[in-house]
């Protein structure tokens, strides 16, 4: 197990992925200060790419493969940013080797696979988070507190659309590759509607289509809570939505643009807040990637405070949303045995 890292002292980081995600995650990590945060090497299956990425990040290490960046001793943490079908194995791999873990989610891809990882990150006494970074955005901690201070008066419904064009990238189509609407885009969703009713539904139900290759391309889900409140979701890979979430009470509906990454906070036609990102040395891939640095720094800030897990994300709240992400996959017909 890594020492427990004292204040001001740098963070360690091991990167085990070459995708755009990690050039985003890589050119994020730059903007926070160098003597928190240091990548120390980069793993990934091709070489080539993975020399490619170091170069450009200028990170001294690169491994062919993930074993020996599990094996590396000068790591604390490492950054999974693979498949989805991979994040299991490769996170377990890290965990079982004394690494900390910021993994992207889905963490597992199932609920089975999540609470294994979970109950291994607890024994084995490391920091684990599951890489839902909308939760650290200035505009969640904004919205929690307005909701707190009563600004909404009480909440009865979340209405959500994420739709993107992406059933063009392979990944998204395969079955094989932990593809589909549900885990790519619908777990985004339900983190917003979890984080604002802190409570998992009583009832869900959910429909959707498949593609020929069997992956859910689009789902719509209906969602009851407790005191009359609801929910509704749609996402869709093969059209644009509006990518919005509003959430309304008895005192009005706060609209979030990209909820799953806002720099925006629409309270009211007359009261807007804005947050700028911090700018990247290299051009991001993904939408609003900058954002990845409040993760990051959250890694840093649970660490250095002996946090074995974030308030703002929690183990158990990952476990949740990978059981209602089986329930989803199971009724839309691509998951044969949820749980």
């Amino acid at each position: 197990m890594p020492e427990q890292i004292a204040m001001g002292l740098q963070l360690k980081w091991g990167i085990a992925g070459v995708g755009m995600i990690s050039h985003d995650f890589l050119t994020a990590l730059a903007t926070l200060p160098a003597e928190q945060h240091k990548v120390v090497a980069i793993a990934g299956k091709d070489l080539e790419r993975v020399h490619r990425l170091a170069t450009l990040h200028n990170v001294g290490t690169a491994y062919e493969g993930y074993e020996s960046l599990a094996q590396d001793n000068s790591i604390d943490i490492v950054f999974v940013s693979v498949l989805n079908l991979q994040h299991y194995d490769i996170t377990k791999s890290m965990l079982e080797n004394g690494k900390h873990v910021l993994c992207e989610k889905p963490m597992g891809m199932t609920y089975k696979q999540t609470k294994s990882l979970v109950d291994l990150a607890r024994e084995k006494k490391l920091f684990l988070l599951e890489g839902m970074w909308s939760r650290f955005f200035p505009a969640y901690d904004a919205l929690d507190k307005h909701i707190a201070a009563g600004g909404l008066g009480d909440i009865y419904h979340i209405n959500i659309q994420f739709g993107v064009e992406i059933n063009d990238i392979e990944r998204n189509l395969m079955k094989d590759m932990g593809g589909g609407a549900v885990l790519d885009l619908g777990v985004y969703m339900l983190q917003l509607i979890q984080f604002v009713y802190k409570e998992p539904p009583t009832d869900l139900m959910c429909t959707g289509h498949w593609t020929k290759l069997g992956v859910d391309e689009s789902i719509s889900c209906a969602l009851k809570y407790k005191e009359g409140r609801t929910a509704t979701l749609s996402a869709h890979t093969r059209a644009t939505m509006t990518n919005k979430a509003e959430i309304t009470g008895t005192k009005g509906t706060i609209t979030l643009d990209y909820f799953w990454c806002p720099t925006t906070l629409h309270i009211s036609a007359a009261n807007s807040t804005e947050w700028t990102l911090p700018k990247g040395k290299y051009k991001f891939h993904f939408h609003n990637s900058a954002g990845l640095s409040y993760q990051i720094q959250e890694c840093w800030d649970c660490i250095n405070k002996g946090l074995l897990e974030s308030p703002k994300m929690t183990l158990d709240e990952s476990v949740l949303m990978a059981k209602l992400a089986d329930t989803m996959r199971a009724q839309l017909g691509v998951l044969e045995a949820p749980l």
